[in-house]
């Protein structure tokens, strides 16, 4: 079933984006047939002929609109289209700008600028500047009104049908005086308080041009949306907050050798070249509204893209560097399955099946990636919280820089996003937190506007662009790294030019088509090509990267670690023993995943219970594997004959023909009677247990000394007998909890130990486990244990059944 989605999601896709698309292109230019090539010989024609030095000057091509009509109409869907119809404002809604700036001499004024109608190729605005020191003439209004209207009446101006006099406005320079003749022009569309101008400029004596403009009746001055620099800056603080969590990431991963840097670094290079490149096509129009002090338009936008480098872009590639770097050495734990295909691309070994299925997979799945950010779209512009828009795709295109920028950004989408969402969803994958891996990577696609349509206002357009980084997720979880970035370069190109292919004809439409469907068209014939050799990717160990196979010993060790962990756990005892006249409790935390500690309840025939509790020196793997051993052969003796002393006599003689030298493990050994409530126990060098007496309220150590199990000359074990009252409690422990230190190195100690003892000695054998464990972890701050934590307490309730004269005879004797 799994390989039948891709087709599915590319017909849905399809059917999905044909049947939202009309709900976004309201706000495009209807029409469009120039592109920017085509618009550029048109505008030098014209300002050559209003006196600009076109060949003198450093020129840019933008788009310009009216911001006072698109907000008068930005609620209306409706109104809008019937707009780029009417005679009066179709032309004004958009059109290309040709700016002429003075080469040398500080940005404005620039020599002048020509507005191209995109969809008929008229000229819609030709004005010459000049400079406020130039000379001319000081003519009157009465003087030049009549050349105002001799060339108001020997044309037609686009948007400007039946153009009438209104007023004239001079303005006075020293040494000349210029002069804007105001004509308005009526219209019956309903635009409000929007009114329509047509001005006509002399520059002193000299004719100027003219420009369609726009006012509002009242004077009122037209105030933009700020919403996008909150924006701005919430993405600069994003970026650097996940730059810092990937240092450090980063940095513990590169000490421990589990991280490489010849991928990230290609990836890094990649991403600079893109943005370099993407910097340097549309540095000249996205700088058209700065100005840098004395510095001419050329320097200010190589400065102002430049700083956009340092402080924008080379983030970018460093946090591609790093998330690719760490998020590789999480996915090969895990998922390496899902970079077999990018990474054989990167060993430039791309002709093979499995990149093959790859490419078609990205390619299929383009148009659900674009459907779905339409449909998230589509809710905002249902609830009425957003209206259409230019958006940015048709900015990047008539405004930026063309068809190819719009590649380029699309690019660097597929680059950066998906290796992202390697790195969060990887990292909390592993941390078992995949929804809130999953919750993140959404959470910056709508920062960074992934697949974008074109609405605003910003913040709600923010808000319901989680469509395609939603599919994106989608798609990495269920296939690999190179299906999603082709899917999301895919899906951005077809989100970003669908609405403005929609509404394009001739050269701009045949462009657009061009510069989308080929790289599709290419990804998908190499993907068939090398589909049809069925040459799959196969790891071998040898062909790793050598932090690859650290990643790999260290997934190794683990496993085993892991299975030695669980057979430690069945060898500890899963709930304590139920007592006549008793109860019990025990707690045990190892210091590493294996630990050294042991402790277990072995009934016995007689009805009387066996408490064994040992300490292996050390933690860890050898410690747990001592420990098991010891286990094993307590289990065997026990059958034999449980006598605490001889227990401990060959449990001794085992560890030392057996353990590795060095290793010690102290142990205690008692058999419990419960009805008589007589413990008789030996000790092979392990902390004295403490008995707790309710009748007086204080605590007895069980003194039985001895050395360590693993120690040649040594005494023999000697047992011991004691007996206790209802209400008296043992409590046997290990170092680890005596030892716990807090921030300061301090440790818990046995004065504290037995303090909250002698405080807790009253309650029942749970409560007095609680209550330890509790004050260790409060004086500690849940401080990780430096060694392994173990605990028992038994708790006598009842009175004792009376001794058997046998029993008593041997307890004196002992």
């Amino acid at each position: 079933m799994k390989r039948f989605v891709p087709y599915l999601a590319c017909v849905v896709g399809l059917i999905l984006t044909a049947i939202l698309l009309p709900l976004f292109n309201a706000a495009q230019p209807k029409g469009l047939r120039l592109t920017r090539g085509d618009a550029i010989p048109v505008a030098d024609r014209a300002a050559r002929e209003v006196g600009i030095p076109v060949d003198r000057s450093w020129r840019t091509l933008s788009w310009s609109d009216s911001p006072i009509l698109n907000k008068e109409l930005e609620t209306n869907a409706d109104l809008r289209r019937r707009a780029n119809d009417d005679l009066v404002l179709g032309p004004r809604l958009g059109g290309y700008r040709r700016m002429y700036y003075r080469r040398g001499l500080e940005k404005n004024p620039p020599y002048g600028y020509v507005v191209v109608d995109p969809r008929s190729g008229d000229v819609l605005t030709a004005r010459r500047r000049l400079r406020p020191e130039e000379a001319d003439k000081k003519l009157t209004e009465a003087q030049l009104r009549p050349r105002a209207e001799a060339f108001v009446h020997s044309r037609n101006f686009p948007g400007a049908p039946s153009p009438r006099f209104e007023s004239a406005r001079p303005t006075e320079y020293r040494a000349r005086t210029d002069w804007a003749f105001r004509y308005r022009v009526r219209t019956n569309f309903p635009i409000g308080n929007v009114v329509p101008y047509l001005i006509i400029y002399f520059a002193g004596d000299h004719f100027a041009g003219w420009e369609l403009m726009e006012e509002y009746a009242d004077g009122s001055a037209y105030r933009s949306e700020s919403s996008a620099i909150g924006a701005i800056l919430a993405r600069y603080a994003a970026n650097f907050v996940l730059l810092l969590l990937l240092l450090i990431i980063f940095l513990r991963k590169y000490h421990a050798g589990e991280v490489g840097v010849s991928t990230g670094s290609i990836l890094f290079a990649a991403v600079v070249l893109c943005v370099i490149w993407i910097n340097l096509i549309m540095g000249p129009a996205a700088t058209a509204g700065i100005s840098m002090g004395g510095l001419d338009a050329q320097l200010t936008a190589l400065t102002y893209m430049a700083f956009k480098l340092l402080l924008y872009d080379l983030v970018i590639a460093v946090l591609v560097f790093f998330a690719w770097s760490v998020g590789e050495s999480y996915a090969r734990e895990r998922w390496g399955e899902r970079l077999a295909s990018f990474d054989a691309l990167l060993r430039r070994d791309p002709f093979n099946a499995t990149v093959g299925r790859s490419l078609i997979h990205g390619v299929l799945f383009s148009p659900a990636v674009a459907a779905a950010a339409f449909a998230s779209g589509s809710i905002a512009l249902a609830f009425k919280l957003a209206h259409v828009s230019l958006g940015i795709g048709t900015d990047v295109v008539l405004n930026l820089g063309g068809p190819l920028l719009l590649l380029l950004f699309s690019l660097l989408d597929a680059i950066v996003y998906p290796i992202l969402a390697l790195f969060l969803l990887a990292w909390s994958h592993r941390r078992r937190l995949l929804p809130v891996g999953i919750a993140a990577v959404i959470a910056i696609g709508m920062l960074g506007a992934v697949g974008d349509v074109p609405t605003d206002p910003f913040l709600p357009r923010m808000l319901f662009d989680f469509g395609a980084i939603s599919a994106v997720v989608a798609i990495f979880l269920g296939y690999d790294l190179l299906t999603t970035a082709v899917a999301l370069f895919g899906g951005t190109l077809i989100s970003l030019a669908a609405p403005l292919m929609s509404v394009a004809h001739g050269h701009e439409f045949r462009q657009l088509f061009f510069a989308t469907g080929s790289p599709m068209i290419l990804a998908l014939g190499f993907g068939v090509a090398a589909l049809l050799t069925r040459r799959e990717i196969v790891y071998r160990y040898e062909d790793l990267a050598p932090h690859v196979k650290r990643i790999v010993e260290r997934e190794r060790v683990k496993a085993e670690i892991d299975a030695a962990n669980r057979i430690q756990a069945a060898l500890l005892p899963i709930r304590a023993p139920e007592l006549s006249g008793a109860s019990v409790a025990s707690h045990y935390r190892a210091a590493t995943e294996i630990g050294g500690d042991y402790f277990d309840f072995l009934p016995q025939p007689n009805g009387d219970i066996g408490i064994a509790f040992g300490d292996v020196s050390g933690h860890g793997l050898t410690s747990g594997i001592v420990m098991a051993m010891a286990k094993s052969a307590l289990l065997v003796q026990n059958d034999v004959d449980p006598s605490p002393r001889v227990v401990l006599e060959v449990l001794n003689n085992i560890v030392i023909k057996t353990a590795p030298r060095r290793i010690l493990m102290t142990f205690f050994f008692g058999l419990l009677n419960p009805r008589q409530q007589r413990l008789r126990f030996a000790s092979a060098g392990h902390l004295d247990p403490y008995a707790y007496r309710a009748r007086d309220r204080r605590l007895e150590p069980l003194s039985s000394w001895g050395f360590p199990l693993g120690v040649r000359r040594r005494e023999p074990f000697r047992e011991h007998v004691v007996a206790f009252a209802p209400g008296d409690r043992l409590i046997l422990y290990s170092d680890g909890l005596i030892e716990a230190v807090d921030d300061d190195g301090e440790p818990f100690g046995f004065e504290r130990f037995e303090r909250t003892l002698l405080d807790c000695g009253h309650q029942s054998a749970e409560d007095i486990k609680r209550t330890l464990l509790s004050s260790i972890r409060k004086f500690t701050r849940n401080r990780p244990p430096e060694d392994d934590q173990t605990l028992v307490v038994v708790s006598f309730e009842e009175a004792a059944e009376a001794e058997e004269p046998a029993e008593a005879a041997y307890a004196a004797a002992t």
